[in-house]
């Protein structure tokens, strides 16, 4: 293994278990796996970082905890790649292919994320851990799950989801804007 690859191996790893351990904190996937992309990187305390992480924590739980809508962690990720490549608005309407570079590559997560949990889709991925799905703006279903937490593990399922996300969305970075990571 070269120094480069070890190196990479462990940020990976720190990702990982970001992304697992924050998700407890906030419990919102979104920001969990933002976060934990964001502070692996070495933007932990980053100001337009963290006040970008305000505006992801709506999107958890398929946006709005109405499990309908993108997986919170792929949310979370898919912000995580944009705010990498750090295109202004203008350079996104003088040139089409920049945005089409990024969406590429956040695509290519999904696809990761499709092949492991069977979807993107908030409901779907949790169809393929227990079965079933669960509205969190329900307020029975929010209580129902969180009983099964305890019980059966499920916080675990959903730490494990951002913790791979985490792990997938720093790769990404690594691949496409390695000069992004503010690590030596």
């Amino acid at each position: 293994m070269t120094e480069e690859s070890g190196k990479n191996k462990k940020i990976l790893e720190e990702a990982y278990q970001r992304g697992y351990d924050y998700l407890p904190k906030w419990r919102a996937c979104a920001p969990t796996v933002f976060a934990a992309a964001m502070d692996t990187l070495g933007y932990e305390n980053d100001p337009m970082v963290n006040d970008a992480w305000k505006a992801i924590v709506g999107l958890a739980g398929g946006t709005g905890n109405m499990a309908i809508g993108t997986c919170g962690a792929m949310a979370g990720a898919a912000a995580a790649i944009s705010y990498s490549f750090g295109y202004s608005k203008e350079e996104i309407q003088k040139d089409i292919n920049k945005m089409l570079k990024l969406c590429k590559a956040v695509a290519e997560v999904g696809e990761k994320m499709q092949e492991k949990y069977g979807h993107i889709v908030c409901e779907e991925v949790q169809f393929h851990h227990w079965g079933k799905s669960y509205r969190f703006t329900n307020p029975k279903a929010m209580l129902e799950f969180a009983g099964m937490a305890g019980e059966t593990g499920s916080l675990h399922e959903c730490q494990d989801t951002t913790g791979t996300l985490s792990r997938w969305t720093v790769e990404k970075i690594l691949e496409i804007n390695p000069k992004f990571s503010k690590r030596k």
